[in-house]
This record gives structure tokens, sequence and C-alpha cells, in this order.
């Protein structure tokens, strides 16, 4: 006597159904020499963007910080332009170290701000500009940064002024 047998397909010749919890499923794994790769471009597209961003930002710039930078030594400028969140008057903001406290009555303060706006007038056009910033810093160890901005506008003559 013979017991009925439902033939029963082999595995491989199943219809792929996905609600069928029979059927073989494809593993999602990803080899991990395409992660690798992944992340590799994307680590070259981050450092590019980077790049790019950094050279757009500072290019039309660093001709007046290397000026500074020759004028004054050890001075570390620093000098940015544009409009603060897209509003307001275009400025040019230096700021650079000193190595004496730069208190509000300074003349020396006053001549390094009168010859920054010098420099700047040489290599940037200050009719553009509507605002310069000059901020002066003394970094004192084991203290607070002591710091003075001192402020050139547009409605003052083109060549240097007294800060305000």
């Amino acid at each position: 006597m013979t017991v009925g047998t439902e033939s029963v397909p082999p595995q491989n010749e199943r219809r792929q159904n996905p609600s069928d919890p029979l059927s073989p499923q494809r593993s999602r794994e990803v080899p991990g020499r395409y992660i690798v790769l992944g992340l590799l471009c994307l680590g070259i597209a981050a450092t590019a963007l980077l790049f790019v961003y950094w050279d757009r930002q500072t290019k039309p710039f660093r001709p007046l910080r290397e000026a500074i930078g020759r004028e004054f030594r050890h001075s570390r400028p620093n000098v940015e332009g544009g409009r603060p969140k897209g509003r307001g008057p275009w400025t040019l903001r230096v700021s650079m170290t000193v190595d004496f406290p730069p208190a509000e009555d300074s003349p020396r303060a006053n001549q390094i701000f009168n010859r920054v706006i010098e420099i700047a007038g040489q290599y940037q056009d200050l009719s553009k500009i509507d605002k310069v910033e000059v901020n002066l810093i003394q970094f004192v160890p084991q203290e607070l940064a002591k710091t003075r901005k001192l402020i050139w506008t547009a409605k003052e003559p083109a060549g240097p002024g007294d800060p305000q």
C-alpha cells in the first residue's frame, strides 16, 4: 500500500512570491567593498566642497590679508567681507592680534587703524564698502582677551579717518 504523496516541486522551481513564506528571499546585504568605496567617495566630495567654499569666500580678500600681515608682523590678520546674513551694509571686517592692550584712548591703536584703512584702500574699492571694522585683540595668558573694535563708515572721507 502506498501512501498518497503529493509532489512538492523542488526549492528552485518554486515561484518567487513575496507573500509565500516558503519562497526564498533575496539577501539585502551590501558587500563591504561597496561601503568602503562609498564612504571614500563621500569623504572626497566633502573635502572638495569645503575647499571650493573656502576658496570662494577668501579669494577676494587674500591680497589684503597678506599686505596687512607684511605690514604688521605676528598680527595673524583675518579679513572677511560681505553682508551679515545677506542684509545690511557691506562690511569689510579685519581682525588682528596686537601686543599691547587696545584701550579706549590708545594712540597706537588709532595709528594701526588708520594704516589698515590706508592698506584696505589700496587693495579694495572702498566706495563699494559701507563699513570697515578693525578688531584689535590682545591675548593675555590666563585672562580673557582684550579687544577693541574700531569702525570706519563710508560717510567719512575716502582716506583714513578717526575711529568711531
